[in-house]
């Protein structure tokens, strides 16, 4: 379920014959030529360069770098192959169907929120007076606040397809931002809400892999 793999072609315009593939929880990316596997590299390990020798003797380079820096910190990590100090040209396998998928979790987060406000009590409408953190946790994890993201959530979900990058940025910060309230919840809430933190977690992880797919398939 949580596999992930990227292939590369060896050659400018040739299919793909190599394969990295990892798993949500495993400790290590497996590399393989032709479905034959050749070697495996710790992930912790991802950030030093490591090579491989291939049977016709050429040599595989493999390195995790970040796509930007911040402050001097690495931000959105991708694997950077090359073989023999060529860059090899990568292709992120199905982007239309992680669109698909995270335009799935978008439309199921947002109907849970919907469903999960009918069955509130209305308690208040407005933003609480106090905008007290506790009281502010509680009216958007309530009725309201339900709603509201609900209805952005959807509107996001048929907003046109030419702002996609745009639709699952602003998706993931809200559903993001969600989880976050979901947990401070457990904390500081009187009473318990509807908890789908697991949902929205799920949600996010999705539409990040979609985001990423999107931005390096326009590289």
């Amino acid at each position: 379920m949580f596999d992930q793999q990227e292939f590369y072609a060896l050659e400018e315009g040739e299919p793909p014959r190599l394969a990295i593939s990892w798993g949500f929880f495993s400790r290590e990316i497996v590399i393989r030529l032709d479905g034959e596997e050749i070697g495996s590299i710790p992930r912790a390990k991802l950030n030093k360069a490591h090579e491989f020798v291939l049977k016709d003797g050429s040599r595989l380079k493999i390195k995790q770098i970040p796509s930007f820096k911040i402050l001097g910190m690495g931000f959105q990590p991708y694997l950077h192959l090359s073989l023999d100090g060529r860059d090899l040209p990568g292709l992120i396998p199905n982007p239309q169907q992680r669109l698909s998928t995270a335009n799935g979790w978008i439309l199921g987060v947002g109907s849970a929120k919907l469903i999960l406000a009918i069955f509130m009590p209305v308690k208040a409408i407005a933003l609480p007076q106090t905008l007290q953190f506790r009281e502010f946790v509680e009216w958007q994890q309530g009725f309201t606040g339900s709603m509201i993201t609900g209805l952005i959530l959807l509107g996001l979900f048929v907003v046109p397809k030419h702002f996609t990058k745009l639709v699952l940025t602003a998706a993931l910060i809200i559903i993001l931002g969600n989880l976050l309230l979901e947990f401070s919840c457990i904390w500081v809430c009187t009473a318990r809400t509807g908890n789908i933190a697991a949902l929205e977690g799920l949600a996010a992880l999705s539409i990040y892999q979609a985001l990423r797919t999107q931005s390096r398939s326009h590289r």
